[in-house]
């Protein structure tokens, strides 16, 4: 049976056992503090003094990286030339000092002056074997080996200590601690001893010569700054200062190693919504304002224990320690995707961003880096795809994983091999209760994975940017169905939804006017949504195509309106024909009589503006009876019928036409008896 301490013991321990060798090494060398008094020199007050304000002035390796104190050069001159109890005394006092104005815990002050007691013993234990002891005048072969063994010993026995201390009390391997802090210091710590020798023959000549020792520590410092900077620059994202993806999975790694068996470490993948159309549409200096905002939220909003890290594009991680369970993590991913709901003003243009984010844990979800990463990827796929805003993951989502990776590559495909299918959902003229027209909707039929909705591969496309010819396929398959309807004497017009991408594009006016010329259908029986977000984020680009469309005679629609922006300003200038009421609004109608008074607040609105007005989402018969009565021009819902081919919707259109008609002549016949009078 193996004893196992948890890591607060067993730092104790450690502590205590170096304590306690510190402050017997202390009594050993404080035994000797007479004769060194009566020997002293002003040359030992100066290398004192040098050491006292080296502990006050150590060069930083950086955030996390230690410290390197130039006292060791001036602590290594008195061993050479007063002993090694001078020396141990000396640095004893130089750390004591420093660490007390530091108003460091009295654990720490006596770790780190014993830790330097012991360095310094053992190093002139090892001088004092192969010189024989103190510098007599001569320097040769014999002492400058001594110094490079003293030396190594001394950073070995210092480093060493202290490297221990943190893998014990972190978990990390104990060859990881150490290596780590060996390479890190070994360069600045071997030029710092090699000086030592430098100033013992300095102070032999003249006194006066001691300070251009000043020099080289200054260019050491230097040399340590610049090597800071470049740590943290290659560990770092430039933009938002926050860790890199380096950075953040050493970090991720460290997390997982010393986690307890009763520990969670969770890892969150958060990814922006609408980054790349605010990217393409108001250029790069918007987006990385984007991410400094962002960055700045997500920090905000999680502990101090946390870690955001940027791992490219538009894409953060949060890893978080040390939690209890699952549970707490998702706590910790709702109020980060809440702090991405509220709008981000950059440059003085309000936008919506919003995220996604994805979370898995360890042990649960992964047991190594690399595992968790992908998991909590997936799991975040699985949200955006899915718009539930947060996602945990689970084994079932790896399958759907493998299907978008599918679904980008076979989209090229699926075009030239017609696998995408169009659908029509009727649209109802309120007024005379008749087919009007319909909405154009996509359908996917894979050859291998069968039928997809549109919110399945929409966003693949949008993301691949083949969402261009996927639009411009729909648009020619959509008015290629108007044309055919028409041909058969139904004047309806067909609605094609379009995206911010392809707003963007500037042949798009041309390319809308030539594919209705070509099929002999006229302009206004062409119906493009959009949605007021695509406006908002380039005005100065989507305005001008907005114009040449309605210039051609193409009606153009604010689709999911009262949702979003919904900005009356943009309304004023937009030259939109027509407004699609957002199904939110339409569906809690009869529960909600906050939904209904938006709704009539939205129809009165389009009728004073001259618009159309359309109700997306209609599922009974009472609320297309309600909305007659608000004079609500136009309707779509399951009530009147579902998605069908454009085949199919002719003949439908037909008998709905019919059976509406005699429902109304049946209904005129009822009210002309009813006003006949009575015999009686």
């Amino acid at each position: 049976m193996h004893l196992r301490l948890r890591r607060p013991a067993a730092v104790s321990i450690y502590v205590a056992v170096v304590v306690a060798v510190g402050v017997a090494a202390l009594a050993l060398v404080t035994q000797e503090l007479p004769a060194i008094v009566e020997g002293a020199d002003v040359r030992l007050a100066l290398l004192v003094g040098a050491v006292l304000v080296g502990e006050l002035l150590p060069i930083r390796l950086g955030p996390g990286q230690g410290e390197v104190a130039p006292s060791t050069t001036f602590t290594f001159a008195i061993l050479l030339t007063f002993g090694t109890a001078a020396a141990a005394l000396a640095q004893g006092l130089g750390s004591l000092t420093s660490d007390v104005l530091q108003r460091k815990r009295l654990v720490f002050v006596a770790f780190n002056v014993s830790q330097y007691l012991l360095a310094v013993v053992a190093a002139g234990v090892v001088h004092d074997l192969i010189a024989g002891g103190p510098y007599r005048g001569e320097f040769g072969v014999l002492q400058l080996v001594s110094v490079l063994a003293a030396g190594a010993v001394f950073f070995a026995v210092n480093t060493g200590a202290v490297a221990i201390a943190v893998s014990v009390s972190t978990g990390a391997r104990m060859r990881d601690a150490v290596a780590g802090d060996l390479i890190r210091q070994s360069a600045t710590e071997s030029v710092l001893i090699g000086l030592a020798p430098l100033a013992v023959v300095a102070l032999e000549r003249s006194l006066v010569l001691l300070p251009l020792l000043v020099l080289p520590l200054l260019a050491v410092q230097r040399a340590a700054r610049h090597a800071q900077i470049s740590e943290h620059l290659a560990m770092h994202d430039p933009l938002t200062g926050l860790p890199n993806r380096a950075r953040f999975y050493r970090r991720l790694n460290q997390a997982i190693t010393v986690a307890e068996p009763d520990e969670c470490v969770a890892l969150l993948v958060v990814d922006l919504d609408r980054f790349k159309e605010i990217n393409d549409t108001l250029g790069h200096h918007y987006g990385d304002e984007v991410l400094r905002q962002v960055a700045q939220r997500l920090r905000e909003r999680v502990g101090e224990d946390a870690t955001v890290a940027r791992l490219g594009g538009d894409e953060f991680a949060i890893l978080l320690p040390r939690l209890a369970s699952g549970d707490a993590a998702l706590e910790i991913a709702e109020d980060a995707r809440r702090s991405l709901t509220a709008p981000l003003d950059a440059a003085g243009i309000r936008l919506d961003i919003g995220g996604s984010v994805g979370v898995a844990t360890y042990p649960d979800d992964g047991r190594d880096v690399e595992q968790l990463l992908q998991r909590a990827d997936i799991a975040m796929y699985e949200a955006k795809s899915g718009r539930t805003g947060v996602e945990r993951y689970s084994r079932e989502q790896d399958a759907n994983s493998l299907t978008r990776l599918t679904l980008a590559g076979d989209l090229r495909r699926a075009l030239e091999q017609r696998e995408f299918a169009m659908h029509f959902q009727p649209k109802i003229d309120l007024a005379g209760n008749r087919v009007c027209g319909a909405e154009a909707l996509v359908r996917w039929q894979h050859p291998e994975h069968g039928a997809f909705a549109p919110e399945v591969f929409v966003g693949v496309a949008e993301q691949t940017g083949f969402i261009v010819p996927l639009t411009v396929h729909v648009l020619e398959a959509a008015i290629r169905a108007c044309s055919e309807w028409r041909r058969h004497g139904a004047c309806l017009t067909v609605a094609v939804n379009l995206s911010a991408r392809v707003l963007l594009e500037p042949d798009l006016p041309d390319t809308v006017a030539g594919i209705c010329r070509a099929h002999d259908v006229p302009p206004d029986a062409l119906v493009l949504e959009i949605t007021e977000s695509m406006v908002v984020a380039d005005p100065e680009r989507v305005l001008p195509t907005l114009a040449r469309l309605a210039g051609h005679g193409v009606a153009l629609s604010i689709d999911d309106f009262g949702t979003g922006y919904s900005s009356l300003e943009y309304l004023k200038l937009l030259p939109v024909s027509e407004l699609k009421v957002d199904r939110g609004f339409v569906l809690g109608m009869r529960t909600d009589p906050r939904d209904a008074a938006i709704v009539r607040s939205a129809i009165h609105l389009g009728r004073s503006l001259g618009l159309r007005v359309v109700a997306e989402g209609v599922e009974s018969h009472r609320v297309h009876d309600e909305l007659t009565a608000l004079r609500c021009d136009q309707a779509q819902g399951f009530p009147y019928g579902h998605a069908l081919s454009a085949g199919q919707l002719l003949t439908w259109a037909s008998d709905y036409d019919d059976r509406t008609a005699g429902q109304g002549a049946a209904e005129r016949a009822r009210l002309r008896l009813a006003q006949i009078p009575s015999n009686g």
